[in-house]
């Protein structure tokens, strides 16, 4: 607590000892953040799913570009000319397994 809001209360502040603060905070639960989802223009999203011979498909914020089943993982939009180069090669790669 402020010292400022202690004197307004009329209680006296308290502190926890440095070694249980830090206790503390990593004793606390760590959330995974869900990747972000990412919106992609109508006509690019119809020609992917033509080219996968997909009715649906996620797309998802992720470090590299990848195609986990359903799911486009794409490192943000828009994409510049070598990541839809890459995009294209990892959706050919997809269609002909």
């Amino acid at each position: 607590m402020h010292p400022i809001h202690a004197q307004l209360l009329g209680v006296t502040p308290l502190k926890l000892k440095a070694n249980y603060a830090k206790e503390q905070a990593s004793d606390a639960p760590q959330v995974d953040a869900l990747p972000s989802q990412l919106v992609l223009s109508p006509q690019l999203l119809q020609d992917i799913l033509l080219a996968i011979h997909q009715d649906e498909l996620t797309c998802v914020q992720g470090e590299s570009i990848a195609l986990l089943g359903n799911q486009l993982q794409l490192p943000n939009v828009p994409l510049n000319a070598q990541q839809k180069k890459q995009l294209w090669r990892v959706l050919c790669d997809a269609s002909s397994e």
